[in-house]
């Protein structure tokens, strides 16, 4: 008969001084960038006082993902190290142009939205670059590591806001968009150090087939994992009420309708990531992944949160914004992990370029029709919508499949 191995338990990956050097580079690059997705609505509200300007400028974030399974291509072909330092150098040059457009405080919308499009294309670049790279610089511990990462990502995104609440009387908006920019430096800085992913060898080869049909045999090679495409697919309804959209729209809705301070608005969002760090602190803790329960919690509160949110004052806002941002986290380190975890090392680029392909197009409806659905029929439509969006996701939850097993 037939006997199965153990489950194999990764080992915690901070032990490794190598990663501790690399979470730290990447820690400080999202630092700057929370700051930067906190700081420039506000800043473009001050300016233009208008939810569409916030909310085409918080769209570009996604509309990058819909190249991304190129990219993912790519990065399988040549491997992660061409993508890494020079995605952080086109963020830096779309950085220092967009604080440049914004002297002043003038805004040039046909300026303005190329520039923050490049920030966000090199960003693309870079991120699909380390997360690739991941299994080829911890071998020991690729699945962990990653929800590692993702948890640091959630600190820095606690951080980022009361960065933004504390600094803005000192350096003022533009300055906290000039310290993102020095931000993207940080990972350079760890490349330097010897930390980055390894070469790959006999990287693209003439004989290779074109990248359609590369993408083509990476999404057979996913389909075939199960588990990884159930979660991923159930939580696509999720996607489009956890993105930037609804993170622009309660920047204006704090400002404009509940009468909130710019201080209150970054205390609020930084407040309630600490139940975002939660929510990926507890996944990166748990040495199995158990992803029916995490994806059945998160579509459950995720679909209560913005229904409370329509009818509530600003402190049980706060709090439903907790409890939303925990169950978003710990579905996104948990399709983080096992994506990292499960799949092939060969086929992660494309796993990644193709799974953000899927959830972007619904992060980037959600900006798009957000402006439209509150001009014409109010904020509390707006809640309506997002609630009722996530509740798609609970039948495709109750399709139960077997437990990933333990990364």
């Amino acid at each position: 008969m037939q006997t199965l191995d153990p489950p194999r338990i990764e080992a915690p990956p901070w032990r490794d001084r190598r990663f501790r050097v690399f979470a730290l580079g990447n820690f400080v690059n999202n630092l700057g960038e929370s700051a930067y997705k906190v700081g420039l609505p506000l800043y473009l509200y001050q300016l233009t006082g208008s939810l569409a300007v916030i909310s085409w400028t918080a769209a570009l974030a996604p509309a990058v993902l819909l190249v991304s399974p190129w990219v993912g291509a790519l990065v399988d072909r040549w491997g992660a190290r061409p993508f890494v330092v020079p995605g952080l150098l086109v963020q830096v040059i779309g950085a220092v142009g967009l604080n440049l457009c914004l002297l002043g405080g003038r805004v040039s919308l046909g300026v303005l939205f190329p520039l923050a499009a490049l920030v966000q294309f090199g960003g693309e670049l870079y991120r699909c670059g380390w997360i690739t790279g991941v299994r080829g610089m911890f071998p020991a511990n690729p699945g962990r590591s990653r929800a590692v990462l993702s948890s640091l990502f959630t600190a820095s995104n606690i951080a980022g806001p009361l960065l933004v609440a504390g600094g803005l009387g000192l350096v003022g908006y533009q300055g906290l968009l000039w310290f993102d920019a020095a931000t993207f430096l940080a990972p350079i800085a760890v490349w330097l150090l010897g930390v980055h992913p390894p070469a790959k060898a006999g990287a693209a080869a003439a004989t290779r087939p074109g990248l359609g049909r590369e993408l083509l045999d990476g999404w057979r090679v996913i389909r075939a994992e199960r588990e990884v495409l159930h979660a991923e697919l159930a939580s696509v309804p999720l996607q489009f009420v956890s993105g930037v959209g609804l993170l622009a729209f309660l920047v204006w809705y704090l400002r404009s309708e509940l009468g909130a301070s710019t201080g209150t608005v970054s205390l609020t969002q930084g407040l309630a990531n600490l139940g975002a760090l939660a929510g990926s602190a507890y996944v990166a803790g748990r040495a199995g992944l158990r992803p029916q329960r995490v994806l059945a919690v998160a579509a459950v509160v995720m679909t209560a949160a913005p229904l409370l949110m329509a009818f509530a004052p600003t402190p049980v806002l706060a709090l439903c914004l907790t409890a939303f941002l925990a169950a978003r986290s710990a579905l996104t380190a948990t399709t983080a992990a096992l994506t990292t975890g499960r799949l092939p090392a060969e086929v992660l680029g494309r796993a990644e370029g193709l799974f953000n392909l899927v959830t972007g197009l619904p992060l980037l409806l959600a900006p798009l029709l957000i402006p439209l659905a509150q001009q014409r029929f109010g904020p509390t439509a707006v809640f309506l919508l997002l609630g009722g969006t996530a509740a798609l996701a609970l039948p495709l939850v109750a399709r139960r499949r077997p437990e990933a097993r333990s990364q």
